[in-house]
């Protein structure tokens, strides 16, 4: 399954299908809702997270209010073969990457994410799957994290599959570029805001020229393209995640999606097989997502007025 760039028609399809959709009018009802669903199904709801969960914690989303493309509606994100292939595009990348790396790195868990990590310790959650690359949960006290579109915190060669800490390869594309590392600097120092994507680069203005980035090809075969291990625009996600999801959705018993507007395939086929399987399905979302019709419930308020009371009222029972 390759992921593709998405589009605003799945929107269209999916506007006043769901006439039994339930759409809590505030946020106590909110809250009570998904009090009941965590206490009816035991233990067996499966979560499903993405960029919206971490707009608290200073990373923007896609598709909200600030989200990348709604910024920027001519934003073009590079593909994988473009990538794989063609040196100006990994220059581009890296460039980009490099600034935004340190920014990424220095964003912390939200109170979202730390909600979700006391009912996991609390064992009301099955799983949590996120498409979000930026390893929050993890760092909120979450086990045993699926990372549907992988990580940003390691790279990986391409021709022979060394991996190496992306960390470290920080430190060796500041060596390569010491003008890139004066602009790094200015953004560290607060003089520069660029903006940061939930994919871990930064917004350059159009035009910026690349040409001078350098970039390390792999140090164990020489040859080899370093890729971040994150799943690109047109890559294929691993059969084994694609497995490992499918198992989960049926053995869960419902399935709550935070922050996600499902445009992606990769995660719509999730919501689209628990339907198809006679899950529940509870989205929490602000505005309207490609999995609306499939759902029951839809709560149209911030994930982070709703998570860390829903928590605190169950781990006290």
């Amino acid at each position: 399954m390759k992921i593709v760039v998405p589009t605003k028609t799945y929107l269209t399809k999916t506007q006043n299908v769901n006439q039994k959709l339930i759409k809590p009018k505030s946020i106590i009802d909110s809250i009570q809702k998904l009090i009941e669903l965590f206490k009816s199904n035991n233990g067996k709801v499966l979560i499903l997270t993405g960029a919206g969960i971490s707009t608290d914690s200073g990373i923007p989303d896609y598709r909200g209010p600030k989200g990348t493309y709604v910024i920027n509606e001519n934003y073009r994100p590079i593909f994988y073969h473009e990538f794989a292939s063609l040196h100006q595009f990994r220059q581009r990348y890296w460039a980009r990457s490099y600034l935004g790396w340190p920014l990424m790195k220095k964003a912390k868990p939200n109170i979202s994410h730390y909600a979700l990590s006391n009912l996991q310790s609390n064992n009301y959650i099955l799983k949590i799957i996120t498409q979000n690359v930026d390893e929050l949960h993890q760092k909120s006290g979450s086990k045993n994290i699926l990372e549907l579109h992988g990580s940003l915190s390691q790279i990986h060669c391409l021709n022979c599959g060394h991996i190496k800490q992306r960390s470290d390869y920080q430190s060796i594309l500041s060596d390569l570029n010491p003008k890139w590392n004066d602009f790094l600097k200015n953004i560290e120092l607060g003089k520069i805001t660029p903006i940061v994507r939930p994919d871990g680069d930064i917004d350059l203005p159009h035009g910026t020229s690349y040409d001078s980035f350098n970039y390390l090809s792999c140090i164990k075969c020489s040859n080899g393209i370093y890729k971040p291990s994150i799943i690109f625009f047109g890559e294929n996600i691993k059969d084994s995640i694609k497995n490992e999801t499918i198992d989960l959705v049926k053995n869960c018993k419902s399935i709550l999606v935070i922050g996600s507007s499902l445009a992606t395939y990769s995660a719509f086929r999730i919501v689209k097989l628990a339907s198809d399987l006679g899950k529940d399905i509870v989205i929490i979302n602000l505005g309207e997502t490609r999995g609306d019709n499939l759902s029951f419930l839809k709560i149209d308020f911030p994930c982070g007025d709703l998570l860390p009371a829903i928590a605190d009222q169950l781990t006290k029972l």
